[in-house]
């Protein structure tokens, strides 16, 4: 729950503090929308730095291997995969980087493609959320660290489900708020 449960705790504060404060909160949202990604973006490198957030092995030419006592080898020494902590890790899949692409990736679009054609106040921050969800949800196979899980997902992965199904139930109230009875009615 590191990086969900810091967003959706930044979002409920956001969303009593711009109702306390009488700012539109789909505004502000589309505004945090298209630069959190690339906050994320920046973070994830900060979990290449530190070892954290690993991928499964892998033979793949851009396979990274961490050093000794690093999250990833003492892992690995656990699970029996190499034989001392004192080594570095198998090559594994550098999810970070994954991630921090698919984050900049997502910042890009929204950025470039969706701003200028947005059709409801809080699109781009609903857009952002189910990008992420399932950019998440994808690298999720390949990472190795424990991080819990049910039913053969991961936890994030089974958060990240709820959120795009609470970003479509969002989308479809937000359109047809735009769309309602008064905004198609002949005066």
């Amino acid at each position: 729950l590191t990086y969900y449960g810091g967003f959706l705790g930044a979002s409920a504060a956001a969303w009593f503090l711009m109702k306390r404060d009488r700012f539109p909160f789909w505004k502000a949202a589309d505004m945090a929308g298209m630069v959190i990604p690339i906050g994320l973006g920046f973070g994830r490198m900060g979990c290449l730095l530190a070892g954290c957030c690993f991928g499964t092995p892998t033979g793949a030419r851009w396979a990274l291997s961490f050093p000794s006592h690093s999250p990833a080898s003492e892992s690995q020494f656990k699970a029996g995969l190499i034989a001392s902590p004192f080594e570095s890790s198998l090559p594994v899949h550098p999810t970070q980087v994954y991630e921090s692409a698919a984050s900049f990736g997502i910042a890009a679009l929204l950025i470039l493609g969706l701003h200028g054609r947005k059709r409801y106040d809080g699109q781009i921050f609903l857009a952002f959320v189910a990008l992420y969800a399932l950019a998440r949800f994808g690298i999720e196979f390949f990472r190795s660290d424990d991080r819990g899980g049910l039913l053969g997902l991961s936890t994030s992965q089974l958060i990240g489900l709820g959120l795009v199904a609470g970003v479509v139930a969002l989308h479809a109230r937000l359109v047809g708020k735009r769309v309602g009875p008064s905004a198609g009615s002949a005066a």
